[in-house]
């Protein structure tokens, strides 16, 4: 993906941003036995995935991940595109924990990637919501195992970010060439997006199975 296009915006589009590649481009005290296993608890509980959908702790740990996929993850380009981490990170979550736990994911997330990026503050956040909402009708004990539903929901979560986001680039001013775009960018990073998370899935699938998140 060449910057033939200086005004197409954010998020791969705009020459503004170094992530080209992807629709986004278009982070001893000793004690006691007792003590210890007590803060063995309590850090593992802060961390559990429940408590993650809505504890400060995913401030920090998006923002983490926003800054690899801007310097790092360029790196992993395959023809001129690579994977939106953020993106996946989210449609991950939301098939954990359910699309309404993944929306704070989405908007924590969504705000980091634009204010890295310089791209419309609030879009991403927007996206990202609506996306994983949708990707989150896949959240099951059962069926998100199966290794072709995290692989369907980061195609069809990819495809719906991309039109959402463009309608929203689009509704505040920008334009640009819709059939290259989709040709040349949101197609491959489709496609490189459901190869990503279908080759972690099994990874996805050690997550801590629960039903009832925040």
């Amino acid at each position: 993906m060449t910057s033939d296009w200086p005004s197409l915006g954010p998020r791969g589009i705009s020459e503004e941003r170094r992530n080209r590649g992807s629709i986004f481009g278009a982070a001893g005290v000793r004690q006691d036995g007792f003590g210890q296993v007590h803060a063995r608890r309590a850090f593992s509980t802060s961390l559990s995935s429940t408590d993650l959908g809505t504890s400060w702790l995913i401030v920090p740990i998006l923002g983490a991940a926003a800054v690899f996929q801007v310097v790092v993850v360029p790196e992993l380009t395959v023809r001129g595109v690579y994977p939106d981490l953020i993106l996946l990170l989210v449609i991950a979550r939301s098939l954990i924990a359910g699309g309404p736990s993944a929306v704070t994911w989405g908007f924590v997330g969504g705000l980091w990637m634009d204010v890295l990026s310089g791209g419309a503050i609030g879009a991403s956040s927007l996206a990202l919501m609506a996306t994983s909402l949708l990707t989150g009708l896949g959240h099951n004990a059962i069926f998100r195992r199966n290794s072709f539903v995290p692989f369907i929901s980061a195609l069809s979560g990819t495809i719906v970010f991309s039109l959402i986001y463009l309608a929203i680039l689009v509704g505040v001013g920008y334009r640009f060439p819709p059939v290259p775009l989709v040709i040349n960018l949101i197609v491959p990073v489709t496609l490189y997006n459901g190869a990503v998370m279908f080759l972690a899935t099994p990874i996805l699938n050690r997550w801590p199975e629960k039903v009832n998140y925040p």
